[in-house]
């Protein structure tokens, strides 16, 4: 058990830095810094912490972390923003209606696009719901839409933005 204390904030550590997509990727990585583990304790501690994989923007998978704060009551630091990328060039298109924003990606991509999105903490996005190709964000009711559009710009890309520029900004999308 002592060792396993040791060793999960080390597991956190690699999956918050690292973009670990299989169980052997991350035995190599522990082994590195001291850890020889099984296959087996592998799995145990990955489903301790409670991870999940997801999709990348590249087309693999990574390791990311449900919530590490509230992992078994371990002391563990809170953890650094996980986005894996600054842009999603797996977005396709963005749409808003009411306090509901749309994100249309390619297919299999929706879910990574969707916990990078809640891993901004932004107090402009409530939630997210993913699909297969849909993100729907829910919208804090007092964000503008112009906050909203600022909260994209530095997460989807230019060509997505433009796309929707109407939609967030009405006529002052004219006058940038």
């Amino acid at each position: 058990m002592k060792k396993r204390k040791s060793r999960l904030p080390v597991i956190v550590d690699i999956l918050t830095h690292n973009c670990i997509g299989s169980q052997e990727e991350l035995s190599k990585q522990l082994a590195i810094r001291g850890y020889i583990v099984t296959q087996a304790t592998l799995s145990r501690d990955l489903k301790m912490l409670r991870t999940t994989k997801i999709a990348t923007d590249m087309g693999g998978y990574r390791y990311v972390i449900a919530d590490a704060n509230r992992v078994s009551n371990e002391p563990f630091a809170k953890l650094q923003n996980t986005v894996q990328s600054s842009l999603h060039p797996a977005a396709l298109s963005l749409s808003v209606s009411g306090n509901l924003v749309v994100i249309k990606t390619r297919n299999g991509y929706a879910s990574g696009l969707a916990y990078d999105l809640d891993m901004l903490e932004s107090h402009h996005i409530l939630g997210t719901i993913p699909g297969a190709d849909t993100v729907f964000a829910v919208v804090n009711e007092s964000s503008s839409r112009k906050d909203l559009y600022n909260l994209f710009q530095s997460f989807l890309p230019q060509s997505v933005l433009e796309s929707a520029k109407y939609q967030f900004l009405g006529d002052e999308a004219n006058d940038e």
